[in-house]
């Protein structure tokens, strides 16, 4: 392949995954679930090393690895249910907020075709129609 095919072919490549990129979900402002969990240090593994370090493969540990005690579990899952409320609770009243701009963006619209179906009606028209110079003068002038 010639360097300019190659060019090509990546460009080609890009051209076709960068729409996709747009399809990304925009994710919420601030730490992540994850972020926001405790440090749990589990301390030093036990199994068993070699001389370099590395574990030995089919060499099991001498002892169980020390578990979590099961207030840190309760702890930890109470805090992420709170945190799964409190985010359901945003998206219910962003979701909200959205129906109600929606709602005052339909009915201003309707007042629109209203105003504009009021100008543009034939007895309008037809009023404008019979005015002299003389009465759009007047009309301006506030007299």
């Amino acid at each position: 392949m010639t360097s300019w095919s190659r060019i090509l072919l990546l460009a080609g490549m890009l051209g076709l995954t960068a729409p996709l990129a747009a399809c990304n979900i925009i994710p919420p402002e601030g730490p992540s679930l994850l972020a926001q969990r405790p440090d749990r240090n589990f301390g030093p593994s036990a199994q068993r090393l070699d001389k370099d370090g590395y574990p030995l493969l089919g060499a099991f540990p001498n002892q169980a690895a020390p578990q979590l005690d099961s207030a840190a579990v309760a702890s930890d899952r109470q805090s992420l249910l709170a945190s799964g409320r409190a985010q359901n609770a945003e998206v219910r009243s962003a979701a909200a907020e959205y129906q109600q701009s929606v709602a005052q963006a339909k009915k201003i619209r309707a007042q629109h075709e209203a105003n504009v179906t009021e100008l543009t009606s034939i007895e309008v028209q037809q009023n404008a129609a019979r005015k002299t110079n003389d009465d759009v003068l007047r009309q301006i002038e506030g007299r």
